[in-house]
């Protein structure tokens, strides 16, 4: 995976998320190797808000098996945070899958309590 490659993934996980009116996505990486200069991961976040990703969104990225630029994941998470969207690292695709899980489960309501 290169800079274009990034860039260009952006662009299609916007695009995903508002077609399907989507708040989650996984992003497998399990198998990739990454090339992405730490200068290009730092504006991925302002592209994707530029491109109009919503800022509900939870993103589960699946780290590579190799653990090669490992560091570049973490920044990537950093800076997502950093910019106000949900990205959470995970070892293992089955943990990513629960965390999102969590986000489309529904809810109990809140029990409201009754002044005595």
């Amino acid at each position: 995976m290169r800079d274009e490659d990034a860039s260009a993934q952006t662009a299609e996980v916007v695009c995903f998320l508002k077609q399907n009116h989507s708040t989650t996505v996984l992003v497998d990486y399990s198998d990739a190797v990454s090339e992405v200069a730490l200068p290009s991961l730092y504006w991925l976040p302002d592209y994707a808000s530029i491109l109009g990703a919503p800022w509900n969104i939870r993103v589960a990225v699946v780290l590579p098996r190799t653990r090669y630029r490992l560091e570049s994941f973490q920044f990537l998470e950093l800076v997502c945070k950093n910019a106000g969207y949900t990205v959470r690292l995970f070892e293992a695709k089955a943990a990513a899958e629960a965390w999102l899980a969590e986000t489309l489960a529904p809810r109990e309501p809140a029990s409201q309590a009754v002044p005595a």
